[in-house]
C-alpha cells in the first residue's frame, strides 16, 4: 500500500518531464548534416555555365560512400570561351555532420586551343577574393580514403588524374577543340559541419603554342649547357 502511494505521489511529476522533452523534441529544428542549398557561378568568369536546380538530400550525413553518391549535382554545360578560371560558389546550410556529393560536368572546348589538363580546386571566396581551402578543413575531394575516384576519362580526352585533399588534376591526354567528354567529368566532394559557402574553381590548361614550347626548350637547354661549362670549369 505505501509502494503504491509513493508512486502516484510521483507520477505527475513524470508526466510533467515526458511532456517537457515532448515539448523540446517538437520544437529542436530537423538536423541538415552539410546540405547544399544553393550554387551559382561568378558572371565575372569566362564561360557560360548551366546549372541544374539542387535536388533534395537524399543521403545526410554520408561521408565516406564509396563510388557515386545519391546526392548528385549536374553542370548540364560549362561552355568555355578563352582560357581561365570559372569559380562556382556553394551555400550551405548550418549541419551536424559532412556530407558527400557527387558533380558531374558537360565540359565544352570553345576556346579555340586543345587543352593539356584540367585543374580543379576548392576554396572560398570568388574571383580576386578566392583563397584555397586549407589542409585539414574537411572541406576535400573524399579526403583521406578517396574511396569514390574522379573520371575525367570521357571519350578518352584525359588518362590520368593527380588526386590530393583540395585539388584535382587531369592529364595524360588532349581535349580538343569542340569537344565535349561523354560521359561526363565527375568527382565527389566532402561537405563539412560550420561552413556557410565555399567554391569549386576550375581551369583549364592549354597545350602550348609551337613557338612558346620551341622558346622554352631551347631556354631550358641553354641552362643546361650554362650548368655542364660551369661544372667543367671548377673541375
Amino acid at each position: 500500500m505505501t509502494n503504491t502511494n509513493r508512486f502516484s505521489k510521483a507520477s505527475p511529476r513524470i508526466a510533467a518531464c515526458l511532456a517537457l522533452a515532448t515539448m523540446l523534441l517538437v520544437a529542436s529544428p530537423s538536423v541538415q548534416a552539410g546540405q547544399i542549398t544553393a550554387w551559382a557561378w561568378d558572371p565575372t568568369g569566362i564561360a557560360s555555365v548551366a546549372l541544374a536546380g539542387v535536388p533534395p538530400i537524399a543521403a545526410i550525413n554520408n561521408d565516406d560512400v564509396a563510388g557515386i553518391s545519391p546526392n548528385v549535382l549536374l553542370v548540364t554545360q560549362k561552355a568555355y570561351f578563352s582560357i581561365g578560371p570559372v569559380d562556382i560558389e556553394f551555400t550551405v546550410a548550418p549541419s551536424s555532420g559532412v556530407t558527400e556529393y557527387t558533380i558531374i560536368e558537360g565540359v565544352d572546348n570553345g576556346t579555340g586551343i586543345p587543352w593539356s589538363s584540367y585543374r580543379i580546386e576548392l576554396g572560398f571566396g570568388v574571383g580576386a577574393s578566392f583563397t584555397p581551402s586549407p589542409s585539414g578543413d574537411g572541406l576535400d575531394f573524399d579526403a583521406t580514403s578517396f574511396n569514390s575516384p574522379p573520371d575525367f576519362t570521357g571519350s578518352g580526352y584525359f588518362a590520368d588524374v593527380s588526386e590530393s585533399e583540395d585539388v584535382l588534376v587531369a592529364f595524360d591526354g588532349i581535349f580538343p577543340v569542340g569537344g565535349f567528354p561523354s560521359p561526363e567529368f565527375r568527382f565527389n566532394i566532402d561537405v563539412p559541419d560550420g561552413i556557410t559557402s565555399f567554391t569549386i574553381r576550375q581551369q583549364p590548361i592549354g597545350v602550348p603554342e609551337p613557338t612558346t614550347a620551341l622558346l622554352t626548350a631551347l631556354g631550358l637547354t641553354g641552362i643546361a649547357l650554362a650548368t655542364h661549362r660551369k661544372k667543367q670549369a671548377n673541375l
